[in-house]
């Protein structure tokens, strides 16, 4: 496979384009059949490159189509996030974690503590503000 791969960029380097099956055959020494299947072998072992582009008629490549990663949860901020959960007041504290470890919406949220959506929004951005406050300070 490395011939191969060496043969290849070797023949592009002296011709100025990709070398033809027959001429990477007849670099080697090989039978086109024989290149072709070193070439199927060569492309099972290749992990496509993220700059390869996406398609014929896009400039986009595939790293482009890709979704970012997301944040990542540090261990100590994890920690210490449970305590500063425990120190809001109650409801606040019951808003948080309905919303974020149940995975409820505002309108179940509302609901289940018997208030409005609304009430339930504001609930969120105040203690949000208060774990970040309480999370800067620690």
């Amino acid at each position: 496979m490395l011939r191969l791969y060496r043969a290849a960029d070797e023949l592009r380097q002296a011709l100025g384009r990709s070398p033809t099956t027959s001429e990477l055959a007849d670099h080697l020494h090989l039978t086109e059949p024989e290149v072709l299947e070193a070439w199927e072998a060569a492309e099972t072992r290749i992990g496509l490159s993220l700059d390869r582009s996406a398609g014929d008629d896009t400039d986009q490549s595939l790293g482009d189509l890709m979704a970012a990663p997301g944040p990542r949860e540090e261990l100590e901020d994890l920690l210490v996030l449970a305590d500063l959960i425990a120190e809001l007041p109650e409801l606040e504290r019951q808003v948080v974690v309905m919303r974020f470890y149940q995975d409820l919406n505002q309108d179940d949220i509302a609901a289940r503590v018997d208030c409005s959506q609304m009430q339930v929004s504001r609930r969120l951005r105040r203690a949000l503000d208060r774990l970040r406050t309480q999370l800067v300070e620690a």
